[in-house]
């Protein structure tokens, strides 16, 4: 696959420092990584970790590990500077007086270093080979999960669309999973609860479930209440954190706290996606906290959705809040203060041309967000626009057009990554950066769901691919900003002459 370094490792505390290391010090590198001061610090103590290479004005930034689980996306980051420090492939050409390339490895270190040392208590003495055997265990149960979770929707929403009832479809599925989310599930048990509500149906509800029941799940008698993809890691233990420091032994404490509850399975802990505060990063936003109180206001406990539904949402714990204090007023967790504040001072330098905020698993690049006025306004006489949204769509369709043709190249299918614009409301950080930010964008790396290592269970065919196409992707992001460049700080006015002809008139902008 070209000629790309990529290392086929799923990183921990000591292989994540070691690699930064070698990266920085490599004698081989053809261009300098600098490693500036960390971004912010999280309140166990952790760096958030920034390095960058080029000195141009122009800065691309590179940030992984939001959610501390979707480990993929910080082993990219840091394979990303790899590669362009040591300038291979398409990197040989790389601009650094014209582009500055950013890199925030992991702004969520307390839960990565979390779920990687859960794993590592397993996973530690495999090779290479039985990584990828094991972690393609971890996607089939993963999935499997979810096609429980989706059979036993479809049987109960096949019934309400029957008898014309589908009206209470997101009611009835909703509170069947609050009620059975630790409920071994089968035919009778679906049957009764639908009883529960449709007494008239009595008699014909339990042939109707039974007929899709084995639709669905075939010979299969029984949905065990213990999720596949966790009871992989029940041997796991809060003993796998290491007595290292002084941020290890808060790290240790805060997790002791959050599982001293028992309301979390213990195999969470190799899924752990919130700050070891128990605070979800990306849904910690103004925003989402209002949404959510709200929820909480009617709702009371509220669980995580899918295959994660055995997981309460409502308290701190391994999915995680939009706030620490959901009593209280909102408030920015560090890590968020941490990058609003290197990404502000980017902008008021005028310095931001591209924000990728890498995540685990999709195939996906969310992009502007189309706003309900949007085109309404691009089209109203007299109004002031700038070209954001030209601008993040052009660089959508490069990184589309680059993924795609790679993909191409190595499976003769042109399978590019899909950009998405929703959801056209803010329900994360990402979603208020990719609002507020010209090119700020969400990126889902591996096309093989099921974080945090599924994406690891097929090593060419899914996790290289990944790594190469997505860096394919930087070298046509760069190409079209210089194209660009000169519409990031410019805008148009519209106007129609005598004859009714438009005529657009290019305006200074200050960002």
């Amino acid at each position: 696959m070209d000629n790309y370094k990529i290392d086929y490792e799923i990183l921990n505390y000591n292989k994540y420092n070691n690699r930064l290391s070698r990266i920085v010090n490599n004698p081989n590198n053809k261009y300098k990584v600098i490693k500036h001061e960390p971004i912010g610090y999280s309140l166990c103590g952790f760096p958030i970790d920034h390095f960058s290479i080029g000195e141009g004005s122009m800065h691309i930034t590179y940030m992984g590990g939001a959610h501390g689980n979707e480990i993929i996306s910080v082993d990219y980051v840091t394979q990303l500077m790899n590669n362009l420090a040591l300038g291979v492939g398409d990197f040989s050409s790389f601009d650094p007086s014209l582009f500055t390339i950013d890199f925030i490895p992991c702004q969520n270190p307390e839960a990565f270093y979390t779920t990687t040392y859960a794993l590592d208590s397993l996973m530690k003495d495999m090779n290479d080979s039985e990584i990828e055997q094991f972690c393609k265990k971890y996607w089939k149960a993963f999935r499997q999960d979810d096609i429980n979770f989706l059979g036993v929707n479809y049987i109960i929403k096949s019934f309400l669309n029957e008898y014309d009832l589908s009206d209470r479809e997101e009611e009835l599925i909703n509170y069947f999973w609050i009620k059975y989310n630790k409920s071994d599930i089968d035919c009778v048990l679906i049957s009764n609860y639908l009883i529960s509500f449709f007494e008239q149906y009595r008699d014909i509800i339990p042939e109707f479930v039974n007929n899709k029941w084995q639709k669905k799940f075939g010979d299969m008698s029984i949905i065990d209440k213990e999720r596949n993809h966790q009871r992989i890691f029940n041997e796991v233990s809060i003993d796998c954190i290491p007595d290292i420091d002084i941020s290890h032994r808060r790290l240790k404490s805060k997790l002791e706290k959050i599982y001293s509850m028992k309301y979390f399975p213990i195999s969470t802990l190799a899924n752990f996606c919130a700050n070891a505060s128990g605070v979800n990063l990306n849904d910690n936003n103004e925003y989402y906290f209002e949404e959510f109180k709200k929820l909480m206001d009617t709702k009371g406990v509220i669980y995580a959705k899918s295959r994660y539904n055995n997981i309460i949402k409502s308290i701190p714990g391994p999915i995680g809040l939009p706030s620490k204090d959901m009593d209280g007023s909102f408030e920015y967790e560090p890590e968020n203060i941490a990058l609003l504040k290197y990404l502000e001072n980017l902008e008021e330098k005028n310095q931001n041309y591209a924000f990728f905020n890498c995540h685990g698993t999709g195939g996906l690049l969310y992009v502007y967000p189309v706003w309900q006025n949007d085109m309404k306004e691009a089209h109203e006489v007299g109004v002031d626009r700038d070209f954001s949204f030209y601008i993040n769509g052009s660089l959508a369709g490069s990184y589309e057009s680059a993924t795609g043709n790679y993909y191409e190249k190595v499976t003769g299918i042109n399978d590019p990554y899909k950009t998405m614009s929703y959801p056209n409301k803010i329900t994360g950080v990402g979603d208020y950066l990719r609002q507020k930010y010209i090119a700020s964008f969400v990126l889902e790396l591996s096309k093989m769901g099921g974080n945090p290592i599924a994406p690891y269970g097929d090593r060419y065919g899914n996790y290289k691919l990944t790594m190469i196409s997505n860096m394919k992707a930087l070298n046509s992001i760069m190409h079209t900003i210089k194209r660009l460049s000169h519409l990031y700080d410019s805008g148009y006015h519209m106007e129609y002459d005598s004859d009714g002809r438009v005529h657009y008139y290019e305006i200074p902008r200050k960002r």
